[in-house]
């Protein structure tokens, strides 16, 4: 086969009005495309793998709010599911509704917070409802900033126990290298 120089050759005898007849009767035609599988069945398995490695099955316990700096405790344990109050920022907050503010929580003569106790009724009444057959834990988990004032804290326990959350447990940092997400302390 002879080497010719490279010119424009595609539709170089054919007229412009056939060419677009001719491409206008194409567009109605039905084309055979194969679409090549291998590839896309790796991806989608590559995929899959990827989110099975990185799915937890026991879920986000504890959101840590960027304003509290949680304190660190040198022996742990892994938090169960359980209702969070959060003590920081000034207020105290549980199940993400404000139940007080810091400083007049500090300063009431009562010891127990009414609208935390009112809150945690609910919550109890709640779980009661829903798990008929089983006997309440009384597990809450406090997560407070290592700053706060221990008048707070005391009251917020007192409130605790009073309705009957009588397993406290307090969010706080591991200090070995090992654990990244919070964990309780015995309390």
């Amino acid at each position: 086969m002879p080497i010719k120089k490279p010119a424009p050759h595609l539709l170089n005898s054919v007229k412009l009005k056939y060419a677009k007849k001719h491409l206008a009767r194409k567009k109605s035609a039905s084309y055979d495309v194969s679409l090549n599988l291998t590839p896309m069945i790796d991806m989608f398995v590559t995929l899959v793998i990827f989110l099975l490695m990185t799915f937890s099955t026991s879920g986000e316990i504890l959101f840590i709010q960027k304003d509290i700096e949680l304190p660190k405790a040198e022996k742990s344990d892994t938090l169960e599911q359980a209702p969070v109050v959060i003590i920081g920022a000034g207020q105290v907050v549980i199940e993400g509704q404000s139940v007080g503010k810091m400083d007049d929580i500090a300063e009431d003569e009562n010891f127990e917070i009414a609208d935390l106790s009112e809150r945690l009724n609910n919550l109890k009444r709640n779980y009661q409802s829903l798990h008929p057959n089983q006997q309440f834990s009384g597990q809450i988990i406090i997560q407070g900033d290592k700053q706060i004032p221990f008048r707070v804290l005391k009251k917020v326990m007192f409130t605790c126990t009073s309705v009957g959350y009588t397993n406290i447990n307090f969010a706080v940092l591991p200090t070995g290298g090992a654990q990244k997400k919070p964990a309780e302390s015995a309390g």
